[in-house]
């Protein structure tokens, strides 16, 4: 009886401690983060209960492991309002956290890098910034821009007003990959470099990466700028109008069916009558236009599968009083298929068009001549998104990209005497694989890491010159010519581009990083400017051009006030640059068949250190970013004829170690802000002659060395004053007042000399906006 009495005890204790043992299994959430109109969100920062976060991938989606119990569910997103939800957990479940604008009375300055996920994610050197910031920021003959705006950032300079490109971390304009809804851009200006190619009105975001660069990203070793145009609205057509001194813009966006959105926003220019305003003779009898369309269509088949196309086209001219005329052309596309395979596991496989074309006419009595250039790009990726390990975030994927470029047609006619030259096509392709996984260790520790392989094929038809060994290359050193047929393979490079970075949490507030990244271009811009021209070339790697390399090392730290007043970062960062690409004295650039003999290669590196301090709430909200860095070249070749500043190392055209930039937004009364925008940045390196001589009655110039002098110092201050939106029954006003450069800095753009007889040369130096420049743009929504 006892043992009888000691077993069902030892029964009912056993059964009584499964009872009070908790549920220990884990249940999975998966879920997508959109907008109010239905757009997904990337990098939505998603808080469980406090102690568990996820971020969002490109899709919108997230997945995380909980156990069961009540979770309170927070998101936040730049220009969004807090979304906040309470859900219970007893099953695996996938969920729609849909975010809304935040109220224009209280909006904050949506700047900034994602101002939760610096701290909390393992990005490095990557800065997010809002549509709505950027109309706010003063504008230029009252049009915001995205360059000038990314030019604002930490470790990002340009080459000065009225020029196209930016260059990131002592890099040059053509190593910076500038995208258009996954579609790359080879020319991104409007009017020589006063406007770039995007229209503010119909962005969503654009993200600038300069390190921490995942996997997913590549074919350039500077930077990536991904702009995202937004999707159009789900509920209600809503139209658009915007006016300033030279451009008139109309958008219009909305729901055509229940399961399909449009999006349409076109824009011209008419600056003509402002250049008649000019002193300068050459630039009054100038005349430009330009002209640019977006068409962006998503098409819902179910629940999980959606169809989406983003259009684009652009038409520039510009002419010279008697002389030449420009005009050139871009021509984009993106077809994308996203598709849900799971509640874990995403795909969106994407087919990208994009055409860039130029033409240069000579219209001189003569010398007239019309020359055709541009490049083709056909490409073909698919990306997915896993999430079934916990704390992990897989993407992996691959891409194909075909390259075809025209390098020079020219065609003379009228009483022309110049001769008919045309260089043959160059053609490419660039294959790609990569996987990236972000985890987490633990709560310390999180960790990303990818691989990325490339492999590059140039391909025929295809004329290679065999030069004399020992010799600088010349077209008087060529000893053999070899002849590759069309589709014939000419050379092959290919390589293992591995990325990583650590996140270490300091605190809730702050947290310290680290990250590597290898990154391969088999594309370059031949220029002999530090500015992207419409006369430049693209060319792509061969027997004579290697790819170009760049291995860089950053350390950070990261620094959020709990409740996001201000914000702190720091990061130092080395980049060692391979095959990088000068020019010989006197190079000849444009229609030369042998365009590698008068190039010159070597290495390079560049190092900087990049601070930014910014607030985000308050009446007064804005930032202040400093950078100090430094980028070398050095080309010693086997001949003199092949070395530059005799082997030792010089500043790159890119080289301006002090970069400055202060923004300020302040709300003076409800609806009324004031901004303002102060810019210093060290002069870009010059060669210049340092003395003088004569020899048999000519003047000859005497060269110390590459880029061993300066241009001045470059500083500007740009006021605006913006009224926010002011709402009737049927439409929605907006406006601003804008003077750039008020106090009318003359900052030199470049130098030249003046020979007279008898006299020292004199050194001039051309300004391109030497005054002040009023504008006031006007926009209705309705």
């Amino acid at each position: 009886m006892l043992q009888k009495i000691l077993l069902l005890f030892l029964v009912l204790l056993v059964q009584q401690g499964f009872a009070q043992q908790p549920d220990s299994r884990k249940y999975k959430v998966t879920g997508t983060v959109k907008g109010a109109w239905g757009e997904r969100l990337e990098g939505a920062y998603v808080v469980f209960s406090q102690d568990k976060t996820a971020l969002s991938d490109k899709q919108g989606r997230f997945s995380i492991s909980l156990s069961k119990g009540s979770y309170e569910v927070t998101c936040q997103f730049i220009g969004m309002a807090p979304f906040k939800e309470t859900i219970t957990v007893t099953e695996d479940k996938d969920i729609v956290l849909t975010l809304v604008p935040r109220n224009f009375d209280l909006k904050v300055v949506e700047v900034t890098a994602r101002p939760t996920t610096g701290v909390n994610s393992t990005n490095m050197g990557s800065s997010y910034i809002d549509q709505k910031l950027m109309t706010r920021m003063p504008k230029l003959m009252g049009e915001a821009d995205v360059i000038r705006t990314v030019s604002t950032l930490p470790g990002v300079v340009n080459a000065g007003e009225g020029t196209s490109g930016f260059f990131v971390r002592g890099g040059s304009a053509d190593q910076n990959l500038v995208l258009m809804d996954d579609a790359p851009l080879f020319n991104s200006n409007h009017l020589f470099g006063f406007f770039s190619v995007y229209n503010p009105d119909i962005l969503k975001s654009f993200t600038l990466h300069r390190s921490g660069i995942s996997a997913r990203y590549g074919s350039r070793i500077s930077s990536i700028l991904d702009v995202s145009l937004r999707d159009g609205n789900e509920d209600k057509m809503q139209y658009e109008i915007g006016l300033s001194p030279i451009t008139a813009k109309f958008s219009m966006d909305g729901p055509i069916s229940e399961k399909l959105t449009m999006l349409v926003g076109v824009r011209g220019a008419y600056p003509n009558y402002i250049m008649k305003l000019f002193p300068s003779r050459n630039i009054k009898n100038s005349s430009g236009h330009f002209y640019d369309g977006n068409l962006k269509l998503k098409y819902k088949l179910d629940e999980k599968n959606s169809v989406s196309f983003s259009g684009y086209h652009s038409g520039d001219g510009f002419k010279f009083p008697n002389d030449t005329t420009y005009q050139w052309t871009n021509t984009l596309g993106t077809l994308k298929w996203n598709h849900l395979f799971s509640n874990d596991f995403t795909g969106t496989a994407t087919v990208v068009k994009s055409i860039y074309k130029n033409k240069v006419e000579g219209i001189s009595t003569g010398e007239e001549f019309e020359l055709k250039s541009g490049i083709d790009l056909s490409q073909f990726k698919v990306d997915f998104g896993y999430f079934g390990k916990e704390n992990h975030q897989v993407d992996f994927g691959g891409e194909v990209s075909l390259y075809a470029i025209e390098p020079g047609d020219l065609v003379p006619y009228g009483t022309s005497s110049l001769n008919r030259r045309t260089l043959q096509d160059d053609k490419g392709v660039e294959s790609v694989a990569f996987i990236n996984d972000e985890f987490k260790l633990n709560d310390k520790f999180s960790v990303s890491v990818g691989l990325r392989y490339s492999h590059f094929a140039k391909i025929g038809p295809s004329v290679t010159y065999v030069y004399a060994e020992g010799q600088p290359r010349s077209d008087l050193n060529i000893v053999d010519t070899l002849y590759y047929s069309s589709g014939n393979v000419v050379q092959t490079y290919q390589g293992l581009e591995p990325r990583a970075s650590v996140k270490y949490s300091l605190s809730d507030a702050s947290s310290f990083k680290v990250g590597y990244s290898r990154t391969r271009q088999y594309i370059q811009l031949i220029s002999n400017t530090a500015a992207i021209t419409p006369v430049d070339v693209w060319k792509l790697s061969n027997k004579h051009i290697e790819p170009q390399v760049s291995d860089q090392v950053s350390v950070g730290y990261f620094f959020m006030e709990p409740e996001s007043m201000y914000e702190y970062s720091w990061e130092v960062y080395y980049k060692k640059l391979y095959n990088q690409v000068d020019y010989k004295d006197g190079a000849t650039i444009l229609l030369n068949p042998s365009l590698e003999s008068d190039l010159l290669f070597g290495d390079g590196y560049a190092y900087g250190s990049e601070w930014l301090v910014k607030k985000n709430l308050g009446r007064m909200r804005g930032w202040v970013s400093f950078t100090y860095s430094r980028s070398l070249r050095k080309i010693a070749g086997a001949t003199k004829a092949e070395t530059i500043n005799d082997g030792e190392y010089y500043p790159s055209n890119f080289d301006k170690p002090l970069n400055l930039n202060v923004f300020v937004d302040y709300h003076l009364w409800p609806n009324w802000k004031v901004s303002g925008n102060f810019t210093y940045t060290t002069g870009r390196p010059v060669t210049a002659a340092d003395s003088w001589y004569w020899y048999q009655g000519q003047i000859y110039s005497n060269y110390a060395g590459r880029n061993q002098q300066r241009m001045p110092d470059y500083h500007r201050l740009d006021l605006s004053l913006n009224r926010e939106i002011i709402k009737t029954d049927k439409a929605e006003y907006s406006g601003s007042l804008s003077v750039y450069n008020v106090y009318g800095r003359k900052n030199a753009y470049s130098m030249l000399y003046q020979h007279y007889y008898g006299e020292s040369p004199s050194a001039y130096k051309l300004s391109v906006l030497g005054a002040p420049v009023p504008s006031i743009n006007f926009n209705v929504k309705f």
